[in-house]
């Protein structure tokens, strides 16, 4: 559990976090039961293209008007206090809904608050939350399950998040700056203690921080390296002594209650 490191956490200078899909939300909410509204409830089973969109329309704006999660307590509790930077790989949003410093998170694969053209025709983005309320209350009135369309070029609005079909198109603009912030953060790291912690990443996206956690624990020589993983925890012999893999689901090690009717899409994370 997390608490079993909180005296080296307290110790370290700095302390960077990679959050994977084992803690995404689709792992962490359970949509079926927290979305008590009879359309999307009728949604769910059906296997068309057309539904899973319309249930994913819901689920977005769900998690778009959601308050603070207590999800990351666990992890709030040992970071405070604390230097620290949270990299995510996953575009829930749900970080940014966490007691966390906002200023020191990052999520490069989006977090669903805007839409972009599927072209792209340009660089624009458009906020999601709006047109989200459109597209369930044509739904809920009509039955029809509807797209948005760029007022550029009349193409199909997607969300902006990157995934395996769209990362050639993906617009990168939305993050940036947190980016930014993330490297020039990472800079002060040398020869610095720093504690890194990577929770529930697979491969998935091992270049966005997999490699490059493994990397900054190799070079610096007063890092100390804990990667959980419910079967990819394993380290390489070359960060033998400053390195441990946990083979734990990321959920537990972060004492997140679970409960058997959550996550139909568990097997996907």
């Amino acid at each position: 559990m997390i608490r079993d490191y909180s005296s080296q956490i307290k110790k370290a200078d700095l302390v960077l976090v990679g959050i994977g899909r084992e803690l995404c939300a689709r792992r962490l909410i359970n949509f079926q039961k927290e979305i008590d509204n009879q359309y999307y409830q009728e949604l769910i089973g059906k296997e068309d293209s057309e539904s899973a969109w319309m249930r994913t329309v819901y689920e977005r704006e769900y998690l778009l008007s959601m308050g603070e999660t207590d999800l990351f307590k666990e992890l709030e509790l040992v970071l405070e206090g604390k230097e620290y930077f949270v990299i995510t790989g996953n575009d829930d949003g749900l970080m940014y809904h966490t007691k966390l410093n906002k200023d020191h998170i990052t999520a490069p694969c989006g977090n669903g608050d805007f839409f972009q053209c599927s072209k792209p025709c340009s660089d624009q983005l458009y906020p999601a939350n709006l047109g989200l309320k459109d597209l369930i209350s044509h739904y809920e009135a009509t039955g029809q399950i509807e797209h948005l369309e760029c007022p550029k070029c009349g193409q199909r609005l997607e969300f902006n998040v990157r995934t395996e079909d769209n990362k050639s198109a993906y617009i990168e603009g939305a993050y940036l700056n947190s980016w930014a912030n993330y490297t020039k953060w990472l800079q002060n790291t040398l020869n610095k203690e720093l504690f890194i912690l990577e929770l529930g990443e697979g491969f998935e996206l091992p270049s966005l921080f997999r490699w490059p956690f493994e990397k900054m624990a190799f070079y610096n020589k007063k890092a100390s390296f804990v990667r959980v993983h419910s079967s990819l925890y394993q380290i390489g012999k070359e960060l033998k002594g400053k390195g441990i893999g946990i083979s734990m689901d990321s959920r537990e090690f972060l004492g997140i209650e679970n409960d058997e009717r959550r996550l139909e899409n568990d097997s996907n994370h």
